[in-house]
């Protein structure tokens, strides 16, 4: 026999990477003044305004780029298991007084983004109206002449690895390329770096007529944003983002000197043994009893233990499903319940019962129960429009949902002229 009640999904936290000290930096438009913001080693900035923070639950989340009026380039990890109706694109020098604010209506990770191994760190917001910005152009073709090459970078992050303070202000600085591999590309410039909450934002490539190219996504660094960073290079994932690239002129007229001749950091098999580049010198590597393979979790070319082979089985044949699916849990179809039991599928009529089919949350299955009206819930619990002031934070319910905003430097009060709480 059956009975009913309802079901509530909890939906859950997130997970930001990325970078790490000051001085004044040329931003493209002029001479920042010095002060003690990092991104980190760069300064406040207020350019570019297609560079814009993902918030997430009314938090600082991560960063990312319009690539088209309704497209925001991020990282994978920025937007994979996350929900868009709980995402914005932020624009502005910092969230708390945004000048323009838009919902996303999707999110997408690259189909192959792994976050065990953090490849294929790409993704895409799209947003559910076109936003009042232009978007940037992306990248065509980037290689090893790369090298050297110096980056704008941009983002929204905290400006201490150590103390993880000062997320959601928009900051920017130049570093340059150290080494670049087919998806990605490394910077280790001493007292700078991208950090926490950068994840998501943009290396541009500034070009002879100051045009501003996307060239990189960044993705990950060290624990305290101090020694290195990574981005994942937008020209390798052109075909995913849906967007024709343009040229650029990183790297210079001529191709570096390659000391390693073309060897890479990941390495390969030479036989048995491992040959690759490190600190621009070829290693090799005899793997005598092990076996030479490609490691997944660090992503090189390693000596390791040769792997057991399971012994060959005869196979087993699926068993057959008496029930065809239908679980004891059950469903509903229409005013029925149709569940298996006993290894036999089960129909019973709700509507003649004078009753509905609902699931009941206690026996954890579905049932023929009396549904009585209940008054509607309130999804924001006693908020209001009007809003009300929580300390120096505005809270208030719009569209079904609470939101806040924390007033920074403004304070938070009754806007009489237009009838509810505001930054003032």
């Amino acid at each position: 026999m059956r009975s009913s009640t309802k079901v509530m999904v909890v939906v859950g936290a997130a997970l930001v990477f990325s970078a790490c000290t000051s001085g004044s930096v040329d931003l493209g438009s002029g001479l920042v003044s010095t002060q003690e913001s990092r991104i980190v080693g760069g300064s406040t900035y207020d350019g570019l305004p297609a560079v814009g923070a993902l918030v997430y639950n009314g938090q600082a989340h991560c960063t990312g780029t319009l690539i088209a009026p309704r497209k925001v380039l991020t990282a994978g990890h920025c937007v994979s298991g996350f929900s868009a109706s709980k995402m914005q694109f932020v624009i502005g020098p910092d969230i708390w007084s945004p000048q323009a604010t838009i919902r996303a209506s999707a999110l997408q990770a690259h189909p192959n983004y792994n976050p065990n191994t953090i490849a294929n760190d790409i993704g895409l917001v799209t947003l559910a109206s076109d936003a009042p910005v232009a978007p940037m152009a992306v990248l065509d073709q980037m290689d090893s002449s790369w090298v050297g090459t110096d980056l704008f970078f941009v983002g929204y992050g905290v400006d201490n690895g150590n103390n993880q303070s000062g997320a959601g202000t928009k900051r920017a600085v130049w570093m340059r390329i150290s080494r670049v591999e087919a998806t990605n590309f490394r910077y280790e410039d001493a007292g700078k770096n991208t950090c926490n909450g950068d994840s998501g934002g943009p290396a541009f490539f500034r070009d002879a007529d100051n045009n501003y190219i996307v060239v990189g996504v960044t993705s990950y660094g060290d624990a305290y944003c101090t020694q290195y960073g990574v981005d994942t290079r937008a020209d390798a994932y052109l075909a995913f983002l849906g967007v024709s690239g343009t040229g650029g002129g990183g790297g210079g007229a001529e191709d570096p000197v390659d000391p390693c001749n073309g060897e890479t950091f990941a390495g390969r098999c030479d036989g048995n043994t491992v040959v690759w580049c490190e600190n621009d010198k070829i290693y090799r590597q005899d793997c005598g009893a092990k076996v030479c393979q490609f490691s997944t979790q660090n992503q090189y070319f390693a000596c390791a233990e040769a792997p057991v082979e399971d012994p060959i089985e005869d196979p087993v044949e699926d068993p057959v499903d008496p029930c065809a699916g239908e679980t004891f849990e059950g469903r509903c179809e229409g005013e029925s319940v149709v569940w298996c039991e006993n290894e036999q599928v089960h129909t019973q009529d709700c509507a003649a019962q004078g009753k509905g089919c609902v699931f009941d949350e206690q026996n954890r299955y579905y049932v023929c129960a009396v549904v009585e009206e209940q008054e509607p819930v309130d999804p924001c619990n006693g908020e209001t429009f009007e809003g009300r002031c929580d300390g120096n934070t505005v809270v208030w319910c719009e569209n079904d949902e609470v939101k806040s905003i924390h007033c920074g430097a403004k304070q938070c009060k009754y806007r009489s002229a237009k009838g509810y709480y505001d930054c003032m």
